[in-house]
Protein backbone atom coordinates (compact mmCIF):
# COMPACT_ATOMS: atom_id res chain seq x y z
CA UNK A 1 0.00 0.00 0.00
CA UNK A 2 2.99 2.41 0.72
CA UNK A 3 4.62 1.48 -2.69
CA UNK A 4 1.20 2.39 -3.99
CA UNK A 5 0.60 5.70 -2.31
CA UNK A 6 4.46 6.49 -3.65
CA UNK A 7 3.94 5.91 -6.83
CA UNK A 8 0.24 7.71 -7.24
CA UNK A 9 2.07 10.73 -5.60
CA UNK A 10 5.10 10.64 -8.06
CA UNK A 11 2.89 11.10 -11.00
CA UNK A 12 0.67 13.60 -9.43
CA UNK A 13 3.75 15.35 -9.10
CA UNK A 14 5.07 14.87 -12.76
CA UNK A 15 2.11 15.97 -14.33
CA UNK A 16 2.15 18.76 -12.46
CA UNK A 17 5.68 19.65 -13.46
CA UNK A 18 5.50 18.57 -16.84
CA UNK A 19 3.78 21.91 -18.28
CA UNK A 20 5.98 23.98 -16.39
CA UNK A 21 9.17 22.40 -17.76
CA UNK A 22 7.54 22.43 -21.53
CA UNK A 23 7.16 25.83 -20.94
CA UNK A 24 10.33 26.50 -19.94
CA UNK A 25 12.42 25.18 -23.10
CA UNK A 26 9.50 26.89 -25.50
CA UNK A 27 10.52 30.30 -23.68
CA UNK A 28 14.17 29.63 -24.38
CA UNK A 29 16.04 32.05 -26.89
CA UNK A 30 16.59 30.81 -30.39
CA UNK A 31 20.62 30.03 -30.79
CA UNK A 32 21.81 33.50 -32.67
CA UNK A 33 24.55 33.17 -35.43
CA UNK A 34 27.69 34.12 -36.19
CA UNK A 35 28.16 37.50 -37.13
CA UNK A 36 30.42 37.91 -40.80
CA UNK A 37 33.16 38.87 -38.98
CA UNK A 38 33.45 36.22 -37.20
CA UNK A 39 32.36 33.91 -39.70
CA UNK A 40 35.39 35.63 -41.54
CA UNK A 41 37.70 34.31 -38.77
CA UNK A 42 36.36 31.00 -38.84
CA UNK A 43 39.54 28.52 -39.15
CA UNK A 44 38.93 25.69 -41.81
CA UNK A 45 37.97 22.78 -39.68
CA UNK A 46 36.16 24.80 -36.97
CA UNK A 47 32.49 24.53 -36.33
CA UNK A 48 30.35 27.48 -37.47
CA UNK A 49 26.85 27.97 -36.78
CA UNK A 50 25.03 30.92 -40.04
CA UNK A 51 22.11 31.94 -41.25
CA UNK A 52 21.75 31.86 -44.63
CA UNK A 53 18.57 32.54 -47.52
CA UNK A 54 19.29 29.79 -50.28
CA UNK A 55 19.76 31.45 -53.65
CA UNK A 56 19.74 28.60 -55.95
CA UNK A 57 20.14 24.26 -55.17
CA UNK A 58 22.00 22.41 -57.09
CA UNK A 59 22.26 18.85 -56.59
CA UNK A 60 23.77 18.74 -52.97
CA UNK A 61 25.22 22.62 -53.59
CA UNK A 62 23.53 25.33 -52.29
CA UNK A 63 24.25 28.44 -53.25
CA UNK A 64 23.54 31.13 -50.24
CA UNK A 65 24.00 34.19 -49.11
CA UNK A 66 24.95 35.06 -45.42
CA UNK A 67 22.72 36.80 -43.34
CA UNK A 68 23.32 39.30 -40.13
CA UNK A 69 21.08 38.31 -36.58
CA UNK A 70 19.14 41.30 -36.16
CA UNK A 71 16.60 40.04 -33.91
CA UNK A 72 14.99 36.32 -33.37
CA UNK A 73 12.73 37.12 -36.33
CA UNK A 74 14.86 39.67 -38.62
CA UNK A 75 17.90 39.31 -40.42
CA UNK A 76 19.76 41.89 -43.07
CA UNK A 77 21.17 40.19 -46.04
CA UNK A 78 25.07 40.93 -46.30
CA UNK A 79 25.58 40.04 -50.20
CA UNK A 80 28.63 37.66 -48.84
CA UNK A 81 28.41 34.63 -50.64
CA UNK A 82 28.33 31.19 -49.11
CA UNK A 83 28.44 27.75 -50.46
CA UNK A 84 27.06 24.99 -48.22
CA UNK A 85 27.49 20.73 -49.02
CA UNK A 86 24.47 19.39 -47.99
CA UNK A 87 24.96 16.15 -48.64
CA UNK A 88 21.51 13.68 -48.65
CA UNK A 89 20.87 12.48 -44.85
CA UNK A 90 21.68 15.86 -43.41
CA UNK A 91 19.17 16.04 -40.41
CA UNK A 92 16.87 18.78 -41.15
CA UNK A 93 14.69 20.37 -38.30
CA UNK A 94 11.21 22.27 -38.18
CA UNK A 95 11.28 21.38 -41.86
CA UNK A 96 12.18 18.60 -44.44
CA UNK A 97 15.00 18.71 -46.64
CA UNK A 98 12.14 19.64 -49.71
CA UNK A 99 12.08 22.91 -47.72
CA UNK A 100 15.65 23.97 -48.65
CA UNK A 101 15.00 25.75 -51.42
CA UNK A 102 15.73 28.93 -53.54
CA UNK A 103 14.62 32.15 -51.33
CA UNK A 104 14.41 29.45 -47.65
CA UNK A 105 16.03 30.89 -45.34
CA UNK A 106 18.21 28.58 -42.75
CA UNK A 107 20.11 28.37 -39.89
CA UNK A 108 23.02 25.92 -40.72
CA UNK A 109 25.35 24.15 -38.18
CA UNK A 110 28.04 23.30 -40.19
CA UNK A 111 32.02 23.07 -40.58
CA UNK A 112 34.09 25.26 -42.44
CA UNK A 113 36.09 23.62 -45.08
CA UNK A 114 37.87 26.45 -46.37
CA UNK A 115 36.52 30.04 -46.79
CA UNK A 116 33.47 30.74 -47.49
CA UNK A 117 32.63 27.06 -48.07
CA UNK A 118 30.87 24.97 -44.90
CA UNK A 119 29.90 21.19 -44.76
CA UNK A 120 26.38 21.24 -43.18
CA UNK A 121 25.89 18.81 -40.72
CA UNK A 122 22.52 20.00 -39.38
CA UNK A 123 19.94 22.89 -40.83
CA UNK A 124 16.83 24.39 -39.34
CA UNK A 125 14.53 25.80 -41.86
CA UNK A 126 13.74 29.39 -40.53
CA UNK A 127 11.46 30.82 -43.46
CA UNK A 128 8.35 30.93 -41.09
CA UNK A 129 9.88 32.48 -38.66
CA UNK A 130 12.66 34.88 -40.07
CA UNK A 131 11.93 37.99 -42.56
CA UNK A 132 15.04 39.16 -44.29
CA UNK A 133 15.07 42.92 -45.22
Amino acid sequence: MKDLRTIVASTILLALAAPALAYAQMMHAPPVPMSPAQFAQAAPGQSVEIAVRVKRVERTTLYTELLVHETDSQAKATGKDVIIFFADGTPVVMGAASDVTAGATLYVYGVLTKPGRVDAKRVVVDTKYVTVH
